[in-house]
């Protein structure tokens, strides 16, 4: 899995050396400031980001790899809950297979807030494909960062037989890394957006939004489930498939 971060940490020393060495082929294209809105009702996140776009091909324009910067602001409301986060539990194992494994019950603990709000900054890669003059379609995920945010008090329920619960304070876990599905750490955002392009200078887009936040407490209780497994975990995550609304405003055109 490390190899892996520090794979995805790599990539923006990568496009700049194959820019160089591919000059034909590798282009800048725009670069891009963005706002987006999302929300599914119990979770909420405005985001704005920062990005440098690179056309490939010999055209230069229809296929574009971005990295960039973004900063995204959650709220969940007092429905939202956060589960067990470490794959390790929540699947019984690491790895690509965590995508196709079943959740185990009988490790799964929730943390309950009266409410969320975690700031996330992350460093992102997008993949932009333009379908058309005015018509592209992006894909982007957030790799690494942090997280901030202010401290809350929070009911953790644990233990499958005895049902347990726990106050408990709880903050925003500071490290974000992109792994795979539940081996990820902290709060990363990702969007699968259509986009319009109004003008020379914006691109209206929409789509959908698929964001992990997570929290971690303090003193973790340690105790055995039905199952024989010990269970000690201090990380617990939200998943939220959110609707996304938002503009870019465009600095550099290169290819019109």
């Amino acid at each position: 899995m490390n190899k892996l971060l520090l794979l995805l940490a790599s990539l923006f020393p990568a496009i700049l050396t194959a820019q160089k060495a591919s000059a034909p082929f590798v282009s800048k294209t725009t670069s891009e400031a963005g706002a987006t809105l999302s929300s599914n009702g119990s979770t909420t996140a405005l985001a704005f980001s920062m990005a440098q776009y690179w056309g490939f091909g010999k055209k230069k324009k229809n296929f574009k790899v971005g990295i960039g910067a973004r900063l995204t602001s959650s709220l969940g409301n007092s429905n939202v809950e956060y589960i067990t986060a470490p794959a390790i539990l929540t699947s019984g194992q690491t790895g690509p297979g965590v995508f196709f494994a079943s959740q185990i019950p009988e490790n799964i603990d929730t943390l309950t807030l009266g409410g969320s709000q975690v700031n996330a900054l992350n460093a992102f890669l997008a993949l932009r494909y333009d379908f058309a003059k005015k018509w592209g379609v992006e894909f982007n995920i957030d790799l690494i960062g942090f997280s901030f945010g202010a401290a809350r008090t929070a009911v953790l329920k644990y233990g499958d037989q005895t049902g347990n619960t726990r106050i408990s304070p709880a903050k925003p876990s500071t490290f974000n890394g992109l792994l795979i599905s539940d081996n990820d750490y902290g709060s990363l955002n990702s969007e699968l957006l259509i986009f319009y392009k109004m003008n020379s200078n914006f691109r209206l887009k929409a789509g959908a939004s698929f964001l992990f936040s997570e929290y971690t407490i303090d003193n973790p209780p340690t105790y055995t489930n039905s199952k024989g497994t010990i269970i000690s975990n201090d990380r617990f995550r939200s998943k939220a498939l959110m609707i996304a609304v938002g503009v870019n405003y465009i600095f550099r055109n290169k290819h019109k």
